[in-house]
């Protein structure tokens, strides 16, 4: 475990491995259309790498320009996704909900966080760090490499949403009452 994971969710209950969740979570991966080719074998595999944990409303789970080395994988629940303009200003990115990705783009490039997301209600989510990602790589390629062109699928669809339909820039006190 990396020690960006290990201090991000040091006050979380943690749920343990994902392997106890396989069935919900290859229910979950298996309504997106993204993941529509992973069998529950490949999820059951994946799912050997991951850890659970439930956080709270208002906890944040990602916080834009920190270090983050591993992505999440909502489980159950809502996150608000948000990225600073400036001090007062924020500019509303999306609600995601099960089954959505958070993260992956720092996992991948290895650069800080782009944006901040919290959980809007109670949220259970899955955590893949980027060691074990490298793992997965390394012992199942062909899952490894199934895994990483879904992720890079969903950034090139992320950025093609965001050029296509820009979100509205909303100031701090506009914004709480959104959440």
């Amino acid at each position: 475990m990396t020690k960006d994971f290990i201090n991000a969710y040091s006050d979380l209950l943690s749920l343990g491995s994902a392997d106890q969740y396989e069935d919900e979570i290859y229910e979950i991966i298996n309504e997106i259309k993204l993941f529509d080719n992973f069998s529950f074998d490949e999820v059951k595999c994946l799912c050997r790498y991951m850890q659970c944990y439930a956080a709270p409303t208002d906890f944040k789970i990602l916080n834009e320009g920190d270090c983050g080395d591993y992505l999440i994988l909502v489980l159950t629940g809502n996150v608000s996704v948000v990225k600073s303009k400036s001090q007062n200003d924020v500019k509303f990115i999306g609600l995601m909900g099960v089954g959505s990705t958070l993260g992956e783009m720092s996992m991948i490039d290895g650069c800080p966080r782009f944006a901040s997301c919290t959980a809007t209600v109670p949220t259970d989510f899955a955590v893949l760090t980027r060691e074990s990602f490298n793992d997965v790589l390394l012992q199942m390629p062909r899952l490894g490499n199934k895994l990483l062109i879904t992720l890079l699928q969903t950034v090139s669809a992320r950025l093609r949403e965001a050029i296509e339909n820009p979100a509205p820039v909303f100031s701090s006190i506009q914004y709480g009452a959104l959440v």
